[in-house]
């Protein structure tokens, strides 16, 4: 980085929260510049995370987590791109149901962490996500922001969201049921195929060119 200032530990924060789900590699790719690390666990059918810098200066980093279809649990999404003096980023817990129509599952997954999401609120570049496809994906409690790096500390500050974010999701992961009837079933399998569609396509869109596609697929 010019101002010799380092990037956020984005890859490691978040690896500290994974550890928790004891989760199972299942791919490893590092090379100069990138890392790309997939797992299998308990109830998810994957947890992808991976970072890479650009030619240009940004350092891009992401993780998803999927569950397993037959289980009442959201999809867990964070997505970073920082430069030298500005950070942009995105993290929610994304419903895999109507959660407007499905009660329950909007007062266990997203009235629950309503105070987190406030406490956030106050952060600097706080803003709505610049994407209407994808904003229109998000909970009503998704983070998005772009924080101004004008001070010691912003890269942290920035990265808060994100480590809370996946600290509460992999709490609802552990108590999460299974889904009640074959509609639920179908609902959450169309959900979540949806999902993956959109995200893939916003990642494509955004950055073709800067993200390889094979590392577009890991993640989705």
């Amino acid at each position: 980085m010019a101002d010799g200032s380092k990037w956020a530990p984005y890859i490691d924060k978040m690896q500290e929260q994974l550890s928790r789900l004891a989760p199972v590699e299942i791919l490893q790719n590092l090379t100069a510049g990138k890392t790309l690390k997939a797992y299998a666990a308990d109830k998810l059918a994957k947890i992808a995370i991976g970072d890479c810098t650009t030619g240009d200066g940004r350092h891009i980093g992401m993780c998803t987590i999927v569950p397993l279809e037959q289980y009442w649990l959201p999809l867990f999404f964070s997505f970073w791109e920082e430069r030298e003096k500005e950070i942009t980023f995105l993290v929610d817990i994304i419903p895999t149901v109507d959660s407007l129509v499905d009660e329950p599952y909007r007062i266990r997954y997203f009235d629950s962490i309503q105070p987190m999401w406030v406490k956030f609120a106050s952060l600097p570049g706080i803003t709505p996500f610049e994407d209407d496809a994808v904003r229109a994906l998000c909970s009503i409690v998704y983070t998005a922001a772009v924080v101004p790096v004008d001070r010691e500390g912003m890269r942290l500050a920035a990265l808060a969201p994100h480590t809370e974010y996946l600290k509460s999701y992999i709490d609802f992961v552990k108590d999460a049921p299974l889904a009640d009837g074959e509609a639920k079933l179908k609902e959450i399998k169309r959900k979540i195929e949806a999902l993956k569609t959109a995200l893939r396509s916003y990642v494509q869109r955004q950055y073709a060119g800067a993200i390889h596609e094979d590392m577009i697929k890991v993640f989705f």
